[in-house]
């Protein structure tokens, strides 16, 4: 499929990143944006899976917008739900989709936000940042321990869903505690984390779909569960 690269400045986050856009064969109603580009693309296979399940008549046909991490130190600051980045998503990422591709404006269009462990986290958390801005969020892993599990607590106060479904995946070997990252201590498992943010979210009133696998926090394995999720995301028209 075609695919252009560009680069986005960001007055939000103070820093530019790459910017991958993958335009459909033909057109589509749907716009899935990645983070963590370069682990999708390099590690997880994505690309290849679009390309797939689309070939296949699996998923619809979609706009795919692989947008880069900029850096391991940003990733670190900007993903555990991080004001800026949202703003950034909503005020200069999407109107400046808009601008490039004038398509992707529409408002029948579907947009799906995909991201794996601290990614998983920023999805969600962009999600309720941004009501309505996204339909769909995939988060594979995510890492919803983050600050004893805050994001459940900010979904809790909700006193109606937001208009986003949610896909939750998490390996059966992801019972890790007590474990540093760098400049933050993971207290609870990521299966707990996402045990009790699937809680908050069905308790407000949200559809969401958890899938178990069978595997660790690595790339192998959601590499094998990326399909699901995007079949569930992606449904093809019949």
């Amino acid at each position: 499929m075609s695919e252009t690269t560009h680069q986005i400045r960001s007055v939000h986050l103070g820093n530019e990143r790459a910017i991958w856009i993958r335009r459909p064969p033909r057109d589509a109603s749907h716009l899935v944006v990645v983070l963590d580009a370069e682990l999708y693309r390099e590690r997880v296979g994505a690309r290849a899976l679009f390309d797939e399940l689309e070939g296949r008549g699996e998923i619809a046909s979609a706009w795919v917008v692989f947008v880069s991490m900029h850096s391991f130190e940003a990733r670190r600051k900007e993903c555990p739900c991080h004001p800026a980045f949202a703003r950034f998503m909503g005020e200069e990422l999407l109107p400046w989709l808009e601008r490039l591709h004038p398509e992707l404006a529409g408002p029948d269009l579907g947009r799906v936000l995909v991201g794996l462990s601290y990614t998983g986290l920023a999805a969600a958390f962009v999600a309720r940042e941004l009501p309505g801005k996204f339909g769909r969020v995939i988060a594979q892993s995510g890492s919803f321990w983050w600050n004893d599990c805050w994001l459940a607590s900010r979904f809790g106060e909700l006193t109606q869903p937001l208009p986003t479904a949610f896909y939750l995946d998490v390996g059966d070997r992801e019972t890790t505690t007590n474990v540093r990252h760098v400049d933050v201590v993971q207290v609870v498992s990521q299966i707990e984390g996402v045990d009790r943010f699937e809680a908050a979210l069905r308790a407000t009133g949200h559809q969401v779909v958890r899938v178990d696998f069978e595997g660790g926090h690595d790339f192998v394995a959601w590499q094998q569960s990326l399909p699901g999720a995007l079949r569930w995301a992606l449904p093809p028209a019949r």
